[in-house]
């Protein structure tokens, strides 16, 4: 068997080992997961030392048998943070787009992209192209860079590490200007992006907290140029601004907290 379907038929095992759990069945033994997916004993040893050491199970000390460990725990911290955030923003987009004409997301980061977790469309003709679970580099649109200026410097470098290829006329690609961006992001607490990720295309995000006072999330209006005046802008941050302050309160955060 070659290496790369090696490593998949291991990752697809790994994968079905997990499922095997359930409330009713808790804990489960080498040799139980080994009868119940038709495979050796030694390479379901070698599975299960391996998940347990990433935390995905838990070696009993008692049984000698595994559970779910708590980098599932985790996983679904993030899945439920998640779609609290989907299911919050929903009327607050509603009205930020009927309010302003133009679409709004919101998104949040996933390593170095952006995924946008729900859209409300512009009625214009003219759209832009994104749609709910599209992902975007984080450094060429307004979400990512506020996403990513908020965040801690280690996840900042690892950023900082990937290759920045031109998307648009104005994506930045120096990373040490990328860098001193995110701080003046950070200070003033919002980012317009112009012609970065697309030509002709304005972009504005602004940060959401949750209770603990991190940033979580981006909420962001994006329209063509000729639609987002520089004129407009004081107005249109104004009600996005508005816009994150109430979904952050809605997920438990209040200036008190932070």
């Amino acid at each position: 068997m070659a290496k790369r379907d090696y490593l998949l038929h291991s990752v697809k095992n790994a994968m079905k080992i997990l499922r095997l759990f359930s409330l009713e069945r808790t804990e489960l033994g080498v040799t139980e997961i080994a009868v119940q997916l038709g495979l050796s004993k030694t390479t379901t040893h070698r599975l299960v030392s391996t998940m347990a050491k990433e935390g995905f199970l838990e070696k009993t000390s008692a049984s000698n048998r595994y559970t779910p460990g708590l980098s599932l725990l985790a996983l679904s911290g993030v899945m439920t943070t998640n779609t609290e955030i989907q299911r919050e923003s929903v009327p607050i987009l509603d009205k930020l787009t009927n309010q302003l004409g133009e679409a709004s997301h919101i998104s949040v980061l996933e390593g170095n992209d952006i995924v946008y977790l729900h859209k409300v469309e512009s009625k214009h003709p003219v759209r832009l192209l994104s749609h709910i679970g599209k992902r975007n580099p984080a450094y060429c649109t307004s979400s990512g860079k506020v996403l990513l200026a908020f965040q801690h410097d280690d996840v900042i470098t690892t950023a900082l590490e990937t290759d920045f290829h031109p998307h648009g006329p104005n994506t930045i690609v120096d990373k040490q200007l990328f860098r001193q961006t995110l701080e003046q992001i950070k200070s003033k607490g919002y980012d317009i992006a112009v012609d970065e990720l697309h030509e002709g295309a304005v972009s504005l995000a602004v940060p959401v907290r949750d209770y603990t006072g991190d940033v979580v999330a981006a909420i962001s209006i994006v329209g063509p140029k000729q639609r987002i005046q520089e004129e407009q802008l004081p107005y249109l941050l104004d009600c996005l601004q508005h816009a994150g302050r109430r979904l952050s309160e809605q997920m438990g955060y209040f200036k008190s907290n932070a």
